[in-house]
């Protein structure tokens, strides 16, 4: 089983703010005390709004940043774009979870053309002359690079387009002008919830 909590990107008000602060571990506190950026610490603070007190006191980061759990069973992804956050997670750390969001915009829609034309796969060209869009495709391919955790190759390498080579299944919604894509062990039943 894989929850999907997702949510607008809004001002924190200071009550909510101070909960959360007081209940994250202590590596978890200084990581979001680290965010220079105004807009990436209020999105890590609508994040974090979406875990329980028992997910926030357990929630830890490798030395590359990656979210996880320290002692419960269960796997954990965070994405957000300009004005949505997603996080993703499982019943168990076996059952590994990645969660991309990115808008869907005609900025964003040339910027994917760029790096499409560079570093998208032979099979995922094809999925966009059939129709799939480079949003899509490249959600994809960001929601199975964080699935995959400890991948040694790099992000751009990967073929979204096949993911039962690993096991693995996209769900895709799109919400307003973003879309959100799941990538999961293959046969997880996915609940999206919006906060």
């Amino acid at each position: 089983m894989v929850k999907v909590y997702y949510r607008r990107i809004e001002t924190i008000d200071d009550e909510t703010k101070k909960y959360i602060l007081s209940k994250l571990s202590k590596k978890a506190l200084i990581r979001l005390q680290q965010k220079n950026n105004p807009h990436l610490y209020n999105a890590s603070l609508c994040a974090l709004s979406l875990l329980n007190k028992e997910q926030m006191a357990d929630l830890d980061y490798t030395e590359a940043g990656r979210p996880f759990f320290s002692t419960m069973d269960a796997d954990i992804s965070i994405s957000h774009s300009n004005d949505l956050v997603a996080v993703a997670v499982s019943d168990s750390k076996e059952n590994r979870v990645g969660v991309d969001v990115e808008p869907i915009s005609e900025q964003n829609t040339d910027t994917l053309k760029r790096f499409a034309e560079r570093f998208f796969t032979e099979d995922e060209m094809i999925s966009f002359s059939s129709g799939t869009t480079l949003t899509e495709i490249w959600t994809k391919k960001e929601a199975l690079f964080k699935r995959l955790k400890n991948f040694h190759g790099i992000l751009l390498n990967l073929d979204s387009s096949h993911p039962e080579d690993f096991d693995a299944f996209f769900t895709t919604i799109n919400i307003d002008a973003s879309i959100l894509t799941l990538c999961a062990s293959t046969g997880e039943k996915i609940d999206f919830i919006k906060k």
